[in-house]
């Protein structure tokens, strides 16, 4: 049986992860910066997390004890709008969905790729605030992916080139100017 010499297996090897790298540079990266889908029923963060200063955990109380923020259950709009605004068509419809018990069919904005692994609980607890990745959700009429939310731009952050202020000196309490990661950037850490 022939066998390649293992130089030239080597070889191949090595050409092989040149080529991928090559590629992993020039080849555009997607991203749904910007992206805003219409919902089935308008919601102005602008208005409950702005104006009324409804805090996130609020109505995406998960995100701080789960891997998901979750989009909040209609109980938590009910909370409020059984007695504010119950004269607007919008809110007459998440009350007949809530009394049928079906769920409104939102439209997801952010969206990672399904080999991808984001722990919002773990983000949290380190003091990542949602601005970081969900922009300025507070100016928000209608939601959209503010951030790019690829593999790079996480990266950057990890590694600290990109992190918030307050993420660099509650990871690094005692140093102005941290020469080292922020949090782990190897490929199991996100790809598990």
């Amino acid at each position: 049986m022939n066998r390649l010499p293992r130089s030239f297996a080597l070889f191949l090897s090595v050409v092989a992860v040149c080529g991928l790298a090559f590629l992993w540079r020039v080849l555009p990266r997607t991203s749904n910066e910007g992206y805003s889908p219409e919902q089935p029923i308008p919601f102005s963060h602008k208005k409950h997390a702005g104006q009324y200063k409804i805090d996130c955990r609020y109505c995406h109380f998960s995100a701080y004890k789960s891997v998901h923020a979750g989009v909040p259950p209609l109980a938590v709009c009910m909370g409020c709008h059984t007695v504010v605004k119950t004269d607007s068509p919008y809110i007459q419809q998440i009350q007949k969905a809530y009394a049928e018990g079906r769920p409104i069919e939102w439209n997801r904005v952010h969206e990672l790729p399904d080999h991808v692994h984001f722990n919002h609980k773990r983000h949290l607890a380190k003091g990542v605030a949602c601005e970081t990745c969900h922009g300025q959700v507070k100016e928000m009429e209608r939601i959209y992916q503010a951030q790019p939310l690829t593999m790079g731009w996480c990266l950057n952050c990890h590694r600290g080139f990109e992190a918030p202020k307050k993420i660099l000196q509650s990871t690094y309490p005692d140093e102005a100017d941290p020469h080292g990661p922020v949090a782990p950037y190897s490929c199991s850490t996100c790809h598990y």
